[in-house]
């Protein structure tokens, strides 16, 4: 009873007005004085950016910063391009754009990267033996799987910046809304034409460590540079005073020189049903900051960083434009297809289908849904009906020089949606039911795609190299029913 009386009193004591007075006056000027450094430090501290290298990408306003606006999602002036994003690592944060330059893999620098994590699973058991009973085995089966925002929500706070090599003076440049990585020849447009057409797993295995030796960082010369940042924030962290901001920098293109001074590796990655070789970079990232990336992204197995591997992409097998049946089309870290094309006008007739008591209800943000392509002034879900487009201009050589003609897409299919814009792409919080619900009840609209809902489009580039700015108009040229075809069986 004693013991209970004194922490009576002892509570009493620390929550009468003259204590807590006094630890305010003690601790508030301390607190004070921390977020005003801070907050100076933010105001004075210029970032440096990347020696010989500009930043590529929006400053300022972002082009779907009026997405909930209907009067710019309406069908006035016809379909357009309304904002462009290209996604350097999967499940990352993207990039804006005012203007990309187009493979025939997708926009450049899009899904460029992934990260993935180590799977372990038992080997095979031996053959039965004349009492029928299996062996265990004792070898383990190892295998580098991507990681996706669908299972790791909290990618979304990865943020990603593009530097590219600052080439002005060199050419005319086609951006003046900061994209400074492209360009345009100097050659007379004309009309369109036709279409051209050792592995770390074994060091793990054997718990050697990983030696990195150092290495100049020119990354005007590695192709430029993209920097990763995200908050990493300890298990106590006393008024978020703790909390950092871990950045990492990897180059796009890595030299021959130093992809071996890093040690790089051409391991199997898992995507999907694919199994390609791809460039195990992640000898890029300091070892503290891998860690608290995995804290971070609450990953318990080993973590690695893949780079596409050019020589190795994946081949697009399905919903193919059946007047192209030789030719060969390819894809990197995307799901399944290059270019994902959004109608905004779609996503606002979502968030008004979703229930009234929704979070999200009245601000379902498009970029959940992670398209390259968003477009305005067409009716909701009107590109369902969309087999081939141009938006853009194509870039070609003929024996006369380069030339420019209109850039053709072929539109493969609906694109089949799963829960991951449940994920809110400003928090990394994934809702449990929404957007996702909706969509299973009102959109359902593909036999081939059952029991996934569809939203948007997935597309295929006709060419070789081209270019997509904001405000390019888009043609239809062929329209029709779309049937999905399965990934799986």
């Amino acid at each position: 009873m004693a013991i209970f009386d004194l922490l009576q009193h002892y509570v009493e004591y620390i929550t009468s007005p003259t204590v807590l007075l006094t630890i305010l006056l003690l601790v508030g000027p301390i607190l004070y004085t921390v977020r005003f450094e801070r907050s100076i430090a933010a105001r004075t501290i210029t970032p440096s950016g990347v020696p010989g290298c500009r930043r590529l990408g929006l400053n300022g306003r972002s082009n779907l910063s009026d997405q909930h606006d209907h009067r710019s999602t309406s069908n006035g002036g016809g379909p357009h391009v309304k904002a462009l994003f290209t996604y350097p690592i999967k499940s990352c944060r993207g990039v804006e754009l005012a203007a990309a330059e187009v493979e025939s893999t997708g926009l450049k620098y899009d899904r460029l990267l992934t990260f993935a994590q180590l799977v372990s699973k038992p080997g095979k058991g031996r053959e039965k033996d004349s009492s029928a009973v299996i062996e265990p085995s004792e070898e383990w089966q190892h295998q580098w799987r991507f990681i996706t925002m669908r299972e790791n929500p909290k990618l979304a706070l990865v943020r990603t910046e593009l530097w590219v090599p600052d080439s002005r003076g060199c050419a005319m440049n086609i951006n003046d809304q900061g994209d400074k990585d492209l360009q345009v020849p100097a050659t007379k447009p004309r009309a369109r034409s036709r279409t051209r057409g050792s592995t770390l797993i074994g060091q793990l295995e054997k718990g050697s460590k990983v030696s990195i030796r150092p290495i100049s960082e020119d990354w005007a010369a590695q192709g430029g540079c993209l920097i990763v940042r995200f908050p990493f924030e300890p298990d106590f962290n006393p008024l978020g005073l703790r909390t950092e901001e871990v950045t990492i920098k990897l180059p796009l293109t890595a030299t021959p020189e130093r992809a071996e001074a890093k040690e790089f590796t051409t391991e199997n990655l898992s995507i999907w049903k694919d199994n390609p070789q791809a460039l195990n970079i992640t000898n890029e990232i300091d070892k503290l900051a891998l860690d608290k990336l995995r804290y971070f992204l609450g990953v318990s197995n080993p973590l690695a960083l893949f780079r596409v591997n050019s020589q190795q992409q994946r081949a697009v097998t399905r919903c193919l434009p059946t007047d192209r049946p030789k030719e060969n089309f390819k894809v990197g870290f995307a799901d399944a297809f290059p270019v994902n094309i959004l109608g905004l006008a779609s996503v606002r007739a979502t968030d008004a289908q979703l229930p009234p008591g929704a979070d999200v209800k009245g601000k379902l943000d498009a970029r959940r849904f992670r398209a390259n392509i968003y477009v305005s002034g067409i009716e909701a879900f009107g590109e369902d009906t969309w087999k081939k487009i141009t938006v853009g201009r194509r870039i070609g050589r003929d024996k006369d020089g380069l030339y420019e003609c209109d850039a053709e897409y072929h539109v493969a299919c609906r694109t089949a949606r799963c829960k991951l814009p449940n994920v809110d792409p400003d928090t990394g919080i994934k809702d449990r039911n929404e957007p996702y619900t909706t969509l299973g009840k009102t959109r359902k609209v593909d036999k081939g795609a059952y029991p996934h809902p569809c939203l948007g489009m997935q597309t295929i580039p006709l060419f070789e190299r081209g270019i997509v700015r904001v405000g390019d108009f888009i043609q239809v040229l062929e329209s029709g029913e779309h049937c999905y075809e399965k990934m799986f069986a």
